[in-house]
């Protein structure tokens, strides 16, 4: 048996780095997105007015904060043709969230009120 619970994280490991949404994207759909030399993928549901994003390249040395989050914006509105709200983009290099502004525009969706929870915490 001890030697099967040493292998146990052979098989765990991997899943840890699994690109996959956060568990309110489950039903997303993700569209890639090129910019820069970066490659991402944005999660976004027709009836949810947020937005995730992942950087799913290495890149070493890792670039900067602000050049990614930047990137990270410029994916989202390029897929989903809203823009992101202010103060609402928050994470880090490898993924972020936001929420959506589609109130002009061709864009413009209803959306179902308090489905964009993008800080848990408060």
């Amino acid at each position: 048996m001890k030697p099967l619970l040493a292998l146990l994280p052979l098989f765990l490991l991997p899943g840890c780095a699994a690109d996959s949404p956060a568990l309110g994207y489950s039903r997303a759909g993700f569209y890639p997105v090129e910019i820069g030399g970066n490659s991402y993928r944005v999660y976004t549901e027709e009836t949810r007015n947020c937005v995730e994003v992942h950087r799913v390249n290495m890149v070493f040395p890792p670039p900067s904060r602000m050049l990614i989050l930047m990137q990270m914006e410029s994916a989202a509105m390029q897929t989903t043709g809203c823009k992101i709200r202010k103060g609402t983009f928050i994470g880090d290099q490898a993924m972020s969230k936001g929420q959506l502004d589609c109130s002009e525009g061709p864009g413009a969706k209803d959306w179902v009120p308090g489905t964009c929870n993008i800080r848990p915490w408060g």
